[in-house]
């Protein structure tokens, strides 16, 4: 038995039984690249990515930024824009340690303190310096987490942000989750953004998915079941509550798989529109909706459009 996959025709077989899949880089199948900054930014000490933000998007803001691999952007945004606390989460334990370990060479560039770097690092941040409780250093923290919400956690957002990043992180998700997965995140994300915030998300073109289809068998599947195109994205944000989106900017790279625009959407400022009711991963294989047979429709070409920190 086959299926097609929706926007290329392509027929995907539904059983993997007869798969070869990659064996040596399934230990990648989320998008966690341990080399990933040096892919993107080769000989370059800044991301090109960062041009495109203002210094208004995050200072004085509680800013989440999600699949932070190494942390570069994190601690860029911490020591540069100024917000009040940014929080690192990547699914990858050891990058999170990684990137806790570059707290020390961003902090190598400030001016010596008079407490040693490594107490900070070992102990956190450190009280009683006043007015720097929400600087560089102190405002930024690192953790490993999976962020793509289950079920059961649809009612359980504690935790609220002013701003949220999602760079070169869906395809990772859709692939690994499905639409239901991809679903529940951007609604976990309106939900987790206060009344005002933004979200800001790059995305990976469809066509670099079918690149990575055989990293494991359930991320064959979904891909073979993958209704929502990235694409599609921006519609879909719309109808879950966001009310403005722009592009900012499509940064160059040599390369064409990492041209992918950076899009912000605005979460309105009063509390009347709510997000809908975060989808069972059980249920990805149900029919799509006619809000998104509409999307499937749409005319616009998936290739001017890319959707993960990695490629």
């Amino acid at each position: 038995a086959v299926v097609s996959t929706q926007s290329t025709g392509e027929k995907v077989p539904i059983s993997a039984e007869s798969v070869r899949f990659n064996e040596k880089a399934k230990k990648f199948c989320y998008g966690n690249y341990s080399k990933y900054y040096g892919y993107r930014n080769p000989d370059k000490e800044q991301d090109v990515r960062l041009q495109y933000f203002d210094d208004s998007f995050f200072a004085g803001k509680d800013v989440l930024d999600l699949g932070c691999n190494i942390g570069h952007i994190t601690l860029t945004i911490a020591k540069e824009y100024e917000p009040k606390k940014i929080v690192g989460v990547d699914i990858d334990g050891n990058l999170i340690n990684v990137a806790r370990k570059n707290i020390r060479r961003y902090l190598s560039k400030e001016k010596s303190s008079k407490f040693p770097v490594s107490m900070q690092l070992c102990y956190g941040p450190l009280f009683g310096q006043g007015s720097n409780e929400n600087k560089f250093p102190n405002n930024v923290t690192f953790r490993k987490e999976n962020w793509v919400p289950l079920v059961e956690e649809s009612d359980a957002v504690t935790e609220m942000f002013d701003v949220i990043l999602c760079l070169s992180v869906t395809k990772w998700v859709h692939l690994n989750w499905g639409d239901d997965g991809i679903k529940n995140l951007f609604r976990k994300m309106y939900q987790s953004i206060r009344p005002g915030g933004k979200l800001i998300l790059e995305c990976q073109h469809w066509k670099s998915y079918a690149r990575r289809k055989k990293l494991t068998p359930a991320i064959y599947k979904n891909y073979g079941e993958i209704q929502i195109l990235p694409h599609e994205f921006p519609q879909y944000l719309m109808t879950i509550g966001f009310v403005d989106w722009q592009t900012l900017g499509t940064p160059y790279h040599s390369q064409k798989g990492f041209r992918r625009p950076i899009w912000i959407f605005s979460k309105p400022a009063t509390s009347g529109s709510t997000a809908e009711p975060i989808l069972s991963p059980e249920n990805n294989s149900s029919a799509p909706s006619s809000q998104q047979s509409s999307l499937a429709t749409s005319s616009q070409s998936s290739s001017e459009i890319s959707v993960s920190h990695s490629q």
